[in-house]
């Protein structure tokens, strides 16, 4: 997504990404060496994203973290506002974080996903905001149940 490089976030693969498993534990994407460094950008074609905005701009691999799968907003069923609930993917018998983020006109897509993505590296070092505000709810409600 152009608007990510923009930001200063590096390309890996645009469309179809080659996955491999690294250690038994670590899946590791990059692109196709003939799509390689290339983007397709709608309404303007391919672009070749190192030539455009450097060489900082794009990666070789990178170990996938996250798999963001964007839907149009009243397609999406049951939409966890809270974050509690955590869904994975399988890859290459690897559980990797999963979040479905509903999506409609007017919304900043590079933003929202940039947010998946710090919510997903806060989760993984150990601190849930969703988790911490549901035990203050928790305790809170025994307290007033208790007078």
């Amino acid at each position: 997504m152009l608007a990510l490089i923009e930001r200063g976030y590096s390309l890996v693969s645009d469309d179809v990404t080659k996955v491999t498993l690294v250690d038994g534990r670590e899946v590791i994407g990059t692109s196709a060496e003939l799509t390689r460094n290339h983007m397709e950008v709608r309404g303007i074609g391919i672009i070749n994203v190192a030539a455009m905005f450097g060489v900082k701009c794009i990666r070789a691999e990178k170990r996938v973290d996250l798999v963001v799968t964007l839907k149009v907003w009243n397609e999406v069923q049951d939409v966890d506002r809270l974050g509690m609930e955590e869904q994975f993917v399988k890859i290459l018998g690897v559980d990797i974080p999963h979040i479905i983020i509903p999506v409609r006109p007017g919304r900043d897509l590079a933003r929202l996903i940039e947010v998946a993505a710090f919510q997903t590296k806060l989760k993984r070092s150990g601190y849930n905001p969703a988790k911490e505000l549901n035990d203050r709810l928790i305790a809170q409600m025994s307290r007033k149940m208790r007078l």
